[in-house]
């Protein structure tokens, strides 16, 4: 099985100069851990994540808990600001199976999928799963209607 059989097509990305208020919003919306960053070309240049974000709004917290005003107004950043800089990514026709296991080895919990340097996809521990379970419950089907 390869990574293209079980990647995210339809991946929601941002841009490095996107506000971090509408990068936050965007991740909140549409549920999601973290989306890979990605030039006007489509190339990977970094990735904004749900704990980068968080991170960066903990003085804002410390600062309300400790019944101070907020920094009146002032913005947040862009994405460039903290997005991850070193991303690994992984090529669409690669084995399932060596990704797995890199992705285990090193815990990574999701990676950017490309053909050419272009993001095409994107591929978290939940897709791995997801394709495992259905497919073992399809292979019981199948067992079942046999008998």
């Amino acid at each position: 099985m390869k990574v293209r059989q079980i990647m995210t097509r339809d991946v929601t990305t941002a841009a490095p100069g996107m506000a971090l208020e509408e990068a936050a919003e965007m991740l909140a919306r549409r549920r999601l851990r973290a989306m890979p960053v990605i030039d006007d070309e489509g190339h990977v240049l970094g990735m904004l994540t749900d704990r980068l974000l968080i991170s960066r709004l903990l003085p804002e917290l410390e600062r309300a808990d400790a019944g101070r005003p907020a920094a009146g107004g002032a913005r947040v950043g862009e994405v460039r600001d903290i997005m991850e800089r070193a991303v690994m990514c992984v090529k669409e026709d690669e084995p399932l199976a060596n990704v797995v296991r890199l992705m285990l080895d090193r815990e990574i919990e999701r990676l950017p999928v490309v053909r050419e340097g272009q993001l095409v996809g994107f591929l978290t521990r939940g897709d791995i799963i997801r394709r495992l379970l259905l497919r073992d419950a399809a292979g019981e089907a199948e067992e079942t209607k046999g008998e």
